[in-house]
């Protein structure tokens, strides 16, 4: 499949963003596009994709937006960094870590560096969850740490939790917002009341159809 983001594609106000999502595996990527898009929460999600895809539709400073996101389900490499045409193309990207597992906060390093490394990330908006809020015990990441890395990583985060859905639709508007910011001429200030549609179905892509992944 070709890809067909390109300019001739686009309007004079873009109505639609494509965002990935990266992390280690099980930190709650999918668990959290489920509960935004679904409203749907399973404590043990199984992914035999690379790639997951949810769509949704959102409506901010009286407009319809369209939203793809791009939930890389499993670890990734150099090589697939710089095949997957979606970190090129990608508007957003959202990465995620869990409270519970301590190398998700150590592993956001990795994952920075292989994408900085390929991509220009000065062209996208950026945000990090840390899921699991809800937990009472087990959490093993503290208040510090998650202030330290993002301060170094310069990344604005929210703390969310898949099971009950806090922070998780906060979170995905502001990464929006900008986006919307960037590209028209709407003040940050205008109203931005908003509702959500049906989301599409989910679906799914093939570890052999990873380097050719159509954009919006």
């Amino acid at each position: 499949m070709e890809s067909d983001f390109s300019d001739d594609n686009l309007s004079i106000v873009k109505d639609y963003f494509n965002i990935v999502l990266i992390g280690d595996p099980c930190v709650g990527k999918t668990s959290i596009l489920e509960k935004y898009v679904n409203n749907a929460f399973q404590a043990n999600l199984e992914n035999k994709k690379l790639i997951e895809i949810y769509k949704k539709k959102i409506c901010l400073f009286t407009n319809s937006y369209k939203l793809k996101f791009w939930d890389i389900t499993k670890f990734i490499g150099k090589n697939d960094i710089s095949e997957l045409d979606m970190f090129y193309n990608c508007d957003g990207i959202i990465f995620v870590s869990s409270y519970d597992d301590k190398s998700s906060l150590e592993n956001l390093n990795i994952w920075y560096q292989l994408l900085i490394e390929y991509v220009d990330l000065s062209t996208k908006e950026m945000l990090w969850l840390i899921n699991k809020k809800d937990l009472n015990e087990g959490k093993v990441l503290t208040e510090e740490q998650i202030e330290k890395k993002s301060k170094d990583l310069q990344l604005d985060f929210y703390e969310v939790s898949a099971k009950t859905g806090e922070n998780i639709e906060e979170g995905i508007k502001k990464v929006v917002k900008k986006l919307i910011l960037r590209c028209s001429d709407i003040e940050e200030n205008d109203d931005d009341n908003s509702f959500e549609s049906t989301a599409d179905s989910a679906n799914s892509i093939d570890l052999e159809e990873r380097k050719n992944c159509t954009i919006f």
